[in-house]
């Protein structure tokens, strides 16, 4: 029987999720305790870990490579630690368990919903559909692929928006 399993996000522990106290078996990665900066959000967290509430796990290099090459396609902007907890997620759902991302983010909870990782959201309402980015010129209304910076034709610096 697979087991349930939340990965947890700092933006989980700052609106309000108390790691330990879930009966699911949580883990994290390293970085989540170095940005949990609020000293309630970080003694939550190491007095959870310390008790050995909550694991420090890392992921593999190929998830966070499959992770890594999504972002590129979707145009997400996501940090090195949200790549981290989607690639851990995705390591664990592999091996058969039922991971969930616990998250506020935006960001996550969309590049959960193309891989098929569920994530349950704490204190935010959650995203309403699953988006894909481009870069537009706001002078020339040209479209380009993520991550372009500047129109090919004019110069001008691109913006994102979500892909019609």
């Amino acid at each position: 029987m697979p087991r349930k399993v939340y990965v947890l996000d700092t933006s989980a522990v700052i609106a309000g999720f108390v790691p330990g106290l879930a009966k699911a078996e949580q883990v994290t990665v390293q970085e989540v305790l170095e940005e949990a900066r609020d000293l309630c959000s970080k003694l939550e967290l190491e007095t959870a870990v310390v008790a050995g509430k909550v694991k420090v796990v890392s992921p593999s290099r190929e998830a966070l490579g499959e992770i890594r090459r999504e972002v590129t396609k979707t145009g997400d902007v996501v940090s090195a630690v949200d790549i981290k907890l989607l690639a851990l997620a995705l390591d664990l759902k592999r091996a058969g368990d039922e991971p969930e991302l616990m998250t506020d983010d935006y960001a996550i909870q969309n590049l959960a919903s193309l891989f098929g990782l569920p994530y349950q959201r704490i204190a935010m309402p959650g995203i309403k559909e699953v988006l894909r980015w481009e870069m537009v010129c706001p002078a020339c209304d040209r479209r380009y692929s993520p991550p372009a910076p500047r129109c090919e034709v004019c110069g001008s610096r691109l913006v994102r928006r979500p892909r019609r």
